[in-house]
């Protein structure tokens, strides 16, 4: 949905913020102590959130009945300040990233909680860039701006925006040219 230019950013303020949180969390309860264990859940979730990414792409974005249809709008109108607002969006993340670990260990579900909005945060970063900052070949997110634009103009391909290694394991990268470097 159109969304306006404070709700599209908002979670740029937001998760920082619920990373402070988490974190405090872990800290208040454990001291010190619990750094180890939550910069590893951190870690976890970082990595788990690209996976997440990629699938929510590949089968909600584009084959879910209400989803879909939102999503082609975004591919029409790449520019357009098209999302759901961060209450909705981090407020998805943390029910799923934390609820489900809250119960067995809290200080785990904060720290995996953490990197999954740190990984939502660099998901959004990296496709709000491609699409509206001037990047150029040999800056650091070219070979994300190619992927996520031939993903645009060609159906099936590069359903993964921070990084290409899923679109590599699950065969929805195109096979190199000779020649060429995969990206």
């Amino acid at each position: 949905m159109q969304i306006n230019k404070f709700l599209y950013f908002a979670d740029f303020y937001v998760i920082p913020v619920l990373v402070v949180v988490f974190a405090a969390l872990a800290y208040a309860a454990h001291g010190l102590a619990a750094a180890p264990e939550f910069l590893l859940a951190m870690a976890a979730g970082g990595a788990a959130w690209t996976l997440i990414e990629y699938s929510v792409h590949r089968y909600v974005y584009h084959h879910a009945p209400v989803i879909s249809p939102l999503h082609d709008l975004h591919h029409e109108r790449p520019e357009a300040f098209i999302g759901v607002p961060s209450f909705l969006s981090s407020g998805l993340v943390v029910a799923g990233g934390y609820l489900p670990f809250a119960a067995f260990d809290r200080l785990f579900a904060g720290g995996f909680t953490s990197g999954l909005l740190i990984g939502y945060a660099a998901y959004m970063l990296v496709h709000h860039a491609v699409h509206h900052w001037d990047v150029q070949p040999g800056d650091w997110l070219y070979p994300a701006r190619v992927r996520h634009l031939a993903h645009h103009y060609r159906d099936g391909l590069y359903f993964g925006i921070t990084t290409g290694l899923w679109d590599q394991i699950f065969g929805t990268a195109p096979a190199p040219r000779s020649g060429a470097r995969s990206l």
